[in-house]
C-alpha cells in the first residue's frame, strides 16, 4: 500500500520529488498490543464499532531515496499509542455478515519516530522550513479522522455505499473574540494572537491581531465533515513571533455532536493548559440543497434578509439560479464587516479515471510514468497522482471545494506527468451544473490540448449551503453560554 498509494502522491508533490521512492519497508514481526477495548452497537445505522486502546513500540526499517540503492533518510523505530476505531458496516443477512471494515483514529494518537538521515531529508526543496515536530504532525494527520481506510469484506461490496465516504455535512464557524489571554511578549506585556481551526480534515486560521490580550476577530469559516462518529473541531490560539517559532496561548475543542441537529451553539470556552484565557465561538449547522423545491422549508431564512411579499411567494417555483442569488444576498447581509466572503455552495468532485492518455515516460528512470491530476477552483488547488499511466490511468479520488459564487466560478482540471510536462486540461463553468438535473454532471470530458482523443471521467455535484431551519434568530442576537474545559487546566 505504501508504494502503490503513498509513493505516487509524494512524487506528484513537486518536480524535486519526481524520482522519490521507498527502498526498504520492513515493520518487523512485533504486533501492536491491545490494552483494552470497548464495543458499541448502532442498530439504526446497521454497524458495530470497536474502540481498541493500542500500543505499538517497535524497531522498523523504512528507507527512502532517489535511486534504487542509495537511501538518504529513513525511520528506524516507531511509537504509536491511542484509540483505534474499527467499524464493521453495513450489517448484512448473508456471510460474512458485514459489508466492509473501516479503521481510523478518532483523535490524534501519540506518534514518535526515530529518524536516520533527517538532516538530509530537510535538504530537499520544499521541506527546508519543516521542523521534525511539524513533519511528524503532518504524517499523523494521514491516520486521523476524517481520514480512514475501508476494505470490503463481502465479495463485490461497493465501498461507495458507505455513509461516511463523503462529507455530506457542513458547519459554519464564527470565531468571535477572546479575552484574558496570557502575555507572551515580556516587554509589551501583551501577545499577538490568532486562532488555528482544525476540523473535518481542513485547517484554517484567523488574521493576527497585534499587541492585544482581548482580541476581536469576528471571522467566519466553513468546514465539511463526514458521518464518522466522534469528530471534533479544535481551536488552537497562538501568538505570532514573526520569524521565530510561534508560541501557544492555549487550546479548546468541541465535539461536532454538541451542535444541535437544527440549530447552533454560541459559547465562551476556557482555554486548556494555560493560566487564563477564553474563546468565544458560534457554530451553526448548514443544509446542502440540490432541489429548489426544498426552498419552501427554509423561507424563514430569507425573511430576515428583507425578501417579503411577492418575492417570497415565488420561491416554491424558483430556479436554481434564483436560489443562488438569494443565498448570496443573505450571506452578504449577514457577513460582519472585515469578514471574509461566506461560502454559498459546495462542489463535490470525483475524478474517476482516464482513457487514451499519452504516456510521457522519462528516460533513464525505472519508475513507471505517472499521470498527475491538478484540480482547483479559484486559488484552492489540489494535486494528486495515479499509480501508473499506461494510457488508462485510474485515480478514484474525491475532493470538495467551498464555493463563494457558483455563478461566475470555474473548475479547472489539468493533467501532467511527474515532471510537470502537460498532457491536457479541462475547464467546467459551475453555472453549467446549476442547469443540470439535481445539479449533477457525470460524464467523460475531453481533454483539451492533446493530439489524441483523451478523456477523463468525472462526477461533479453542486450543493447550495443554507443555515438549517431554526438556526439563526430573526434579530441575529443570542446569549453566549460559558463552557468549562473537559480537563483540568494546568497552571504553570
Amino acid at each position: 500500500m505504501i508504494r502503490e498509494r503513498i509513493q505516487p502522491d509524494i512524487r506528484a508533490k513537486s518536480n524535486y520529488l519526481a524520482s522519490f521512492r521507498f527502498i526498504n519497508i520492513d515493520f518487523g514481526k512485533k504486533p501492536p498490543q491491545i490494552k483494552s477495548w470497548k464495543t458499541h452497537a448502532d442498530p439504526e445505522k446497521k454497524q458495530i464499532m470497536l474502540d481498541l486502546d493500542i500500543s505499538y513500540n517497535a524497531d522498523i526499517k523504512v528507507d527512502a531515496g532517489f535511486t534504487e540503492k542509495t537511501p538518504i533518510a529513513g525511520i528506524k523505530s516507531i511509537k504509536l499509542e491511542g484509540i483505534l476505531r474499527v467499524i464493521l458496516a453495513p450489517l448484512m443477512e448473508d456471510s460474512p455478515i458485514f459489508g466492509a471494515l473501516t479503521v481510523y483514529f478518532p483523535h490524534r494518537p501519540v506518534l514518535e519516530l526515530q529518524w536516520t538521515g533527517f538532516a538530509h531529508l530537510l535538504n530537499i526543496p520544499g521541506l527546508q522550513t519543516l521542523s521534525e515536530r511539524e513533519l511528524v504532525n503532518q504524517i499523523g494527520q494521514i491516520i486521523v479522522a476524517p481520514q480512514h481506510f475501508s476494505h470490503p469484506l463481502a465479495a463485490r461490496f461497493d465501498l461507495a455505499k458507505l455513509q461516511f465516504l463523503e462529507p455530506w455535512n457542513a458547519l459554519r464557524i464564527r470565531v468571535i473574540e477572546a479575552k484574558n489571554l496570557v502575555a507572551k511578549e515580556i516587554l509589551t506585556k501583551s501577545s499577538n494572537p490568532y486562532v488555528v481551526i482544525c476540523g473535518g480534515g481542513t485547517t484554517a486560521k484567523t488574521r493576527v491581531i497585534h499587541k492585544n490580550l482581548n482580541p476581536k476577530w469576528n471571522e467566519t469559516f466553513e468546514i465539511l465533515y463526514s458521518d464518522l462518529p466522534d469528530q471534533e473541531i479544535e481551536f488552537n490560539l497562538m501568538s505570532d513571533k514573526g520569524v521565530k517559532i510561534n508560541q501557544q496561548l492555549g487550546s479548546c475543542r468541541i465535539r461536532i455532536k454538541e451542535v444541535p441537529e437544527r440549530g447552533f451553539i454560541d459559547k465562551w470556552i476556557d482555554l486548556e493548559n494555560v493560566k487564563s484565557g477564553q474563546l468565544h465561538i458560534k457554530v451553526t449547522r448548514l443544509r446542502l440543497l440540490s432541489d429548489p423545491t426544498q426552498l419552501e422549508e427554509v423561507k424563514s431564512l430569507f425573511l430576515y434578509a428583507g425578501c417579503r411579499g411577492n418575492t417570497l411567494e415565488c420561491f416554491v417555483g424558483a430556479s436554481n439560479f434564483f436560489l443562488v442569488f438569494q443565498v448570496l444576498k443573505v450571506n452578504e447581509q449577514s457577513r460582519p464587516k472585515r469578514d471574509n466572503e461566506i461560502a454559498s455552495a459546495v462542489l463535490y468532485t470525483y475524478i474517476e479515471k482516464g482513457r487514451g492518455l499519452p504516456v510521457l515516460q522519462m528516460k533513464k528512470d525505472n519508475l513507471k510514468a505517472l499521470a498527475v491530476v491538478q484540480v482547483g477552483v479559484e486559488d484552492n488547488v489540489k494535486k494528486f497522482g495515479s499509480r501508473i499511466n499506461n494510457g488508462e490511468a485510474e485515480w478514484k479520488k474525491r475532493f470538495q471545494f467551498l464555493i463563494r459564487n457558483p455563478l461566475n466560478e470555474e473548475l479547472k482540471l489539468k493533467v501532467h506527468n511527474e515532471h510537470n510536462k502537460p498532457i491536457g486540461s479541462i475547464t467546467v463553468r459551475l453555472s453549467r451544473l446549476l442547469a443540470a438535473s439535481e445539479m449533477t454532471l457525470q460524464d467523460w470530458l475531453p481533454l483539451e490540448s492533446t493530439e489524441q482523443n483523451s478523456e477523463i471521467r468525472v462526477k461533479l455535484q453542486l450543493r447550495i449551503l443554507t443555515p438549517d431551519v431554526g438556526a439563526p434568530s430573526p434579530q441575529g442576537k443570542t446569549k453566549a453560554q460559558y463552557i468549562k474545559p473537559r480537563t483540568k487546566v494546568k497552571k504553570h
